[in-house]
């Protein structure tokens, strides 16, 4: 196989299986993970615990977190999170374990500004 025809960036969900053979067959290759799934998932886990007006604060502060173009600004904007929503700690819980802690590189502008991915952030058409 052309060295040269294998993809550079792929963008997938979350599903455990599909990353490690991605990193298996295309062990050079960045998996990005699709902002919209991301963004479907905290949606059905989180907005339970808001009343309307609190939900369109968090989801707009957490937008800012993920849109971060610096690691600077990616750790500013997530204190103000952490701060502003400090009363729904089952959120910014559910954040930190499931995205943040384990794969904020693969979706955060902070990172992923840094690969050539031709605005590809989505696996979703």
């Amino acid at each position: 196989m052309d060295v040269d025809a294998l993809p550079n960036v792929i963008v997938t969900d979350r599903e455990l299986a599909l990353m490690n053979a991605i990193r298996s067959v295309f062990p050079d290759a960045t998996n990005l993970l699709c902002r919209f799934h991301i963004g479907k998932n905290v949606l059905a886990k989180c907005r339970k615990m808001f009343d309307d007006k609190m939900w369109e604060e968090f989801s707009c502060s957490w937008g800012l977190v993920v849109f971060s173009a610096s690691v600077e600004q990616y750790e500013e904007r997530l204190r103000a999170l952490k701060h502003d929503f400090k009363m729904i700690p089952a959120a910014l819980e559910y954040l930190e374990r499931n995205w943040l802690e384990p794969y904020k590189e693969r979706f955060v502008g902070a990172w992923t500004d840094n690969i050539m991915h031709f605005g590809n952030l989505t696996s979703n058409r």
